[in-house]
């Protein structure tokens, strides 16, 4: 699974946006998925002129979802080892 690929796979078609950052169903966080997809293609500009893409997730409970990466939680990042904000 490519979570770059240019087309995206056809599990997304069933995603329902998560407004929690999470899975809707089972609560699990993104990285637990089983499956990942950003759509790079269609970023949107938010009013300070930043970028942000949908992210799609297939939940190890079966559930697809998706969220804003604008969305994502500080915590989900900050304490990966390779982690180097600048």
């Amino acid at each position: 699974m490519d979570a770059f690929a240019t087309l995206p796979p056809e599990w997304t078609n069933k995603a329902i946006h998560a407004y929690n950052f999470c899975c809707p169903n089972c609560h699990s966080s993104s990285r637990e998925a089983e499956k990942v997809w950003l759509n790079r293609r269609s970023p949107v500009l938010t009013e300070d002129r930043r970028r942000k893409w949908q992210e799609f997730y297939y939940c190890h409970c079966g559930s697809v979802w998706w969220a804003w990466s604008s969305d994502r939680p500080p915590k989900d990042i900050s304490n990966q080892p390779d982690y180097n904000p600048t």
